[in-house]
């Protein structure tokens, strides 16, 4: 179990542009708990001083009404200013957030973004964020004065009478306990409802996002995963109350307890004579502020505990390593070529990475000389998108080495690696704007005349035409307002405005009708013309002409490579797949009888 302010102070120092700012807030809240305890612990002396009309440390009763006088004034000033102080850290906090996250973000490999953390990053700059600052303004200041006040009270304790300074720091433990306990209660409550919190706000998305499926399967008007999901919230936020209802009895019963044993031990203490009454009933009233004290402090911890799946949320970003890459860029050996030599890479989702029976591709070495096409073909699974995940350096390779120009990508910065490559991949994203400005992606500062020409070449200059406003036309979130075959030819619009290099084509031509494809093939005609292509597809008449086509097999490995002519030679898979295709070709729907 940990207390809360040991790991959370580093945390939040990560989540603000100005650390320092933090750090003046803390000082100012430390200041502030002294300046309370020493107001609490003068009751003491003060009130002896006025029961019995003489000196107590060195002042008279007039003396220490001064003294209370100046130190109330004095906690106003400094209660104000700390305040301040960490409403500022909370406003640095809202500003800073959105652009710390986001840089953080843009620093991660592509493979990052596969992990489910869409919603997560969604709720955590937006509807949480709020609840986030609420830490830094309402939280930290008073939790941290209110432990230096409880310090000093019992320091003041032992100065004024040893027995009972020993009485409250013998009180102390038991209050760390409570916190201790009731915290860790609280954090095993997250722990239970949070994931299914999670899962179910992703089950509401999919269930919006489904409803055409839905409704052609008559399944509308109940979706089995998401009621699944709704229940499993209900026991799991059922459970996880009564765990965390446990806490807040377990921290208000021993608190109370506490203070009974408090009074109980001063007031006998009081009758056998061992105290004056006076300053027993003074210190009754500042033990009453000392456990006080002390159950803010538990209850502030709960409060703070409360909030750290959000904090670990926000901290998993902060602190996500990026893949190392050189400060400058490297000096390509061949520019325009793609390699695998000997690599092997397994997801780490699958298991440990370095576990040959989890690997999807396993010792894959192949070349894709400047200017030519290359073809990846084999069943589903056999690796042909991670190997365009590794050349675009989603992830890294656990052996052997990928190269794009000459250069190994490990010694290659971001810019110089992406500079060299255009992506379009079976799933494309289209951005809720216009149809031009989607085309546009492709190359910053493209001329008009010039994204025009690549949206030509790509058939998109057709579904310009159809569309009401025509260039003009926003397209819809994600692109809804255009097909998928739409959408595959703007993608393609972007690789030919952006001129790269190497093209890396992921199914781009699967499940298109016959007029998208012949549109997309007749681009990738013409990107072959300027860039070398790596091309995946399944659809095997698209790739016969490619210069090399690289076969592989169900478990991650090259079987073969040749042209189309020399694999067909050669029999293996290849083979059988172009056998299939083309008795496929030959079906037709006829009558029959039963």
């Amino acid at each position: 179990m940990k207390l809360p302010l040991v790991d959370i102070i580093p945390r939040l120092r990560r989540m603000i542009s100005k650390p320092e700012a933090l750090t003046t807030a803390l000082f100012v809240a430390v200041l502030s708990g002294v300046i309370e305890g020493l107001a609490l612990a003068a009751l003491l002396p003060g009130v002896s001083s006025l029961a019995s009309g003489g000196v107590v440390w060195g002042l008279k009763a007039s003396g220490w009404l001064w003294v209370f006088a100046i130190l109330a004034v004095t906690s106003c000033g400094v209660s104000y200013l700390r305040e301040q102080r960490t409403y500022a850290v909370a406003l640095d906090f809202l500003r800073s957030i959105h652009r710390l996250v986001g840089d953080q973000v843009a620093k991660q490999p592509l493979g990052w973004f596969a992990r489910p953390l869409a919603g997560r990053l969604s709720r955590m700059v937006s509807s949480e964020l709020m609840s986030a600052g609420e830490i830094f303004a309402h939280m930290i200041g008073p939790l941290v004065a209110r432990f230096v006040a409880a310090i000093v009270i019992a320091i003041a304790a032992w100065l004024w009478s040893p027995l009972l300074g020993l009485v409250l720091t013998l009180a102390a433990p038991v209050f760390v306990l409570i916190t201790l306990a009731s915290t860790h209660l609280m954090r095993r409550g997250s722990a239970i409802h949070e994931p299914k919190e999670v899962a179910l706000a992703g089950r509401i998305v999919e269930y919006a996002q489904c409803q055409a499926a839905l409704r052609s399967c008559g399944q509308s008007k109940r979706f089995e995963p998401l009621t699944n999901a709704l229940e499993e919230t209900r026991a799991a936020k059922t459970r996880a109350q009564w765990i965390e209802t446990v806490g807040l009895l377990l921290s208000g019963a021993m608190s109370q307890g506490v203070v009974v044993l408090l009074i109980t031990v001063t007031g006998s203490l009081a009758t056998s004579g061992t105290l004056e009454p006076i300053p027993a009933l003074a210190f009754i009233g500042l033990a009453l502020r000392f456990t006080s004290t002390l159950s803010t402090l538990t209850e502030s911890a709960m409060a703070l505990e409360s909030r750290r799946p959000l904090l670990d949320a926000i901290d998993e970003v902060l602190t996500a390593s990026p893949l190392s890459e050189p400060d400058v860029a490297g000096k390509l050996a061949e520019p325009g070529s793609l390699e695998l030599d000997g690599v092997t890479f397994a997801y780490a989702a699958r298991g440990e990475g370095q576990d040959s029976k989890a690997a999807v591709l396993k010792d894959v070495s192949l070349s894709v000389p400047a200017g030519s096409m290359v073809a990846l073909v084999g069943p589903s699974g056999s690796g042909k998108t991670t190997i365009a995940r590794l050349l675009s350096r989603f992830y890294d390779a656990q052996s052997g080495a990928v190269k794009v120009g000459g250069l190994p990508v490990t010694e290659q910065t971001s810019e110089q690696l992406m500079a060299q490559l255009s992506m379009v991949f079976q799933d494309v994203y289209l951005f809720d704007d216009t149809l031009e400005a989607n085309v546009a992606v492709g190359r910053e500062g493209a001329s008009p005349e010039e994204i025009r020409e690549a949206a030509k070449l790509a058939g998109v200059t057709e579904i310009a035409a159809r569309l009401p406003g025509g260039w003009q036309a926003r397209v819809g979130e994600g692109g809804r307002a255009l097909s998928g075959g739409e959408r595959q030819r703007v993608a393609i619009a972007r690789a030919l405005l952006k001129r790269a290099p190497i093209v890396l084509l992921d199914e781009a031509t699967s499940a298109l009708d016959v007029e998208n494809e012949a549109n997309v093939t007749r681009a990738i005609e013409r990107l072959r013309q300027q860039a070398t292509i790596l091309i995946i597809a399944h659809r095997l008449h698209t790739i016969a002409s490619a210069d090399q086509i690289v076969a592989l097999t169900d478990d991650g490995r090259v079987e073969a490579q040749g042209t189309h002519d020399e694999l067909l030679a050669a029999g293996g898979t290849y083979a059988r797949f172009w056998e299939r295709l083309n008795q496929a070709q030959g079906w037709q729907i006829t009558e029959g009888g039963g």
